[in-house]
């Protein structure tokens, strides 16, 4: 038995050993194994075909997970949204109001993930009858996925830096705690391997993909969603160039739909996974989405604004916040949620534009947004200032409840003293603490104030 002074991401790893279910939900008895639910031992001991792709395509569940952990956590955090919950006061007071600690702050930390997609490589190699095209599918859409899951961990813990996998043994030493920028140089590793992997693959994946892969379930498709999570991922970075760079290989469509893009999807199914974020009673949006909307020329708000909103015939006030708007942007239980979409990457390529001193080509991509939502041309300013704030306006009316970029948006660009407070304790926190196992198992990190494994009090 590991002593709990020795947990931390080998903990993960164990839980992950024990208890994982990679594949579907059917149930498993003591005497015939079980197909459709291959475990971790199944595949470090003995891997089949069946369990390998079975273990492939629950990699769409951990995409999934990795996006929708995001969507209402940052969404409160950037103002978008508000959880109020008279029976579960913390969903506000953790996330506005702190401190943080790693007893109650500690998230973000999906090393299970880590470990299952490493399992799984493993086994990809292990099994001969899977051919090598088909194995090079396998491996450029799992090492997108685990590209993706690392950024969830750094993104969340920026400046504390982050393991770069769990041990291969629950047994091992822990991997050590490395730099952001050391992160950072994995992730683009992980998606330029997958971009390599996947342009050695056949014509298709060796394993389903659901509807919303419509358009991306070839491998050489696929890579164009690995460079639009590159392209992300390079913006946040403030890499400009190489954003660029990824967008060129990305979906990236000027004349395009803009829902265009891939999504994870949802099901009514019994025992299936419905969207978390239909038709719940405590989800608000922010008072700041309907009073921030510009105006139309016929005087009416942004389009997004009334098309995304509903407001609501009584004010709810909880904890000192007044609301009366609720999203309507997943309608039903088995509404999709965002990966990547055509908007975000015409939005990243106008940030991109304008960093790179093409200020007059940022506002045409600008307004390919605006007018598709009924507003005026932006007018060139003749400086940036003005165009980045007309940005960052459109990604908040667009992005909304997609992922947390209004949040990493304002963090970027140093305006998180611009979120509205609805008390004057509310406060914005730029990162997580790290959860309390991982401090428990790593005595040398800090316990001090705003350290890894201290207090976050937030700005």
């Amino acid at each position: 038995m590991i002593s709990k002074t020795r947990q931390g991401i080998r903990g993960t790893a164990v839980t992950a050993a024990l208890a994982l279910s990679l594949g579907g939900t059917a149930c498993a008895d003591l005497v015939v194994p079980n197909f459709n639910d291959p475990s971790v031992e199944d595949l470090t001991t003995n891997p089949t075909v069946n369990s390998v792709v079975a273990a492939a395509q629950n990699l769409m569940s951990t995409a999934r997970g990795n996006t929708a952990s995001r969507v209402l956590y940052l969404g409160i955090w950037g103002r978008e949204a508000y959880d109020l919950r008279p029976e579960e006061p913390r969903t506000t007071t953790n996330r506005l109001i702190g401190p943080l600690d790693p007893v109650n702050g500690g998230a973000f930390w999906g090393y299970s993930s880590l470990k299952n997609i490493q399992v799984l490589l493993d086994a990809v190699d292990a099994v001969d009858a899977i051919a090598e095209p088909d194995k090079n599918a396998i491996r450029g859409f799992a090492k997108t996925v685990a590209a993706q899951s690392l950024w969830n961990i750094i993104i969340m813990h920026t400046t504390f830096g982050a393991a770069l996998e769990p041990p291969a043994d629950p047994g091992d030493e822990l991997s050590p705690i490395v730099t952001e920028d050391q992160v950072y140089a994995r992730i683009f590793q992980l998606l330029d391997e997958a971009q390599t992997h996947l342009s050695s693959a056949g014509n298709s994946f060796p394993f389903g993909l659901t509807a919303g892969y419509s358009g991306f379930s070839s491998p050489a498709d696929f890579i164009r969603l690995n460079r639009a999570l590159k392209a992300r991922y390079h913006k946040y970075r403030g890499e400009w160039s190489e954003a660029m760079s990824a967008l060129s290989g990305s979906f990236l469509n000027r004349f395009g739909d803009l829902e265009y893009g891939l999504y994870h999807n949802y099901s009514t199914n019994p025992g299936d996974a419905s969207n978390p974020f239909f038709s719940v009673a405590s989800h608000y949006a922010h008072p700041r989405f309907l009073a921030e909307a510009q105006m139309k020329p016929d005087g009416t708000p942004d389009g997004r604004a009334t098309g995304k909103t509903e407001v609501q015939a009584q004010v709810f006030s909880l904890l000192g916040i007044d609301v009366t708007e609720r999203f309507v942007i997943y309608t039903k239980q088995d509404s999709p949620l965002p990966w990547v979409r055509n908007e975000e990457l015409l939005l990243l390529r106008a940030e991109v534009l304008l960093a790179s001193g093409m200020r007059q080509d940022a506002v045409r991509e600008i307004n390919i947004i605006r007018t598709a939502y009924g507003l005026s041309p932006f007018e060139d300013p003749g400086s940036d200032g003005p165009v980045l704030d007309e940005i960052l306006y459109n990604k908040f009316m667009s992005l909304a409840l997609e992922g947390g970029f209004t949040y990493f948006d304002a963090r970027q660009y140093g305006r998180t003293d611009q979120l509205p407070r609805a008390r004057s304790d509310h406060v914005v926190f730029l990162q997580l603490p790290f959860p309390q196992n991982e401090c428990l198992a790593r005595p040398e990190l800090g316990t001090g104030r705003d350290q890894p494994c201290g207090t976050i009090y937030g700005n």
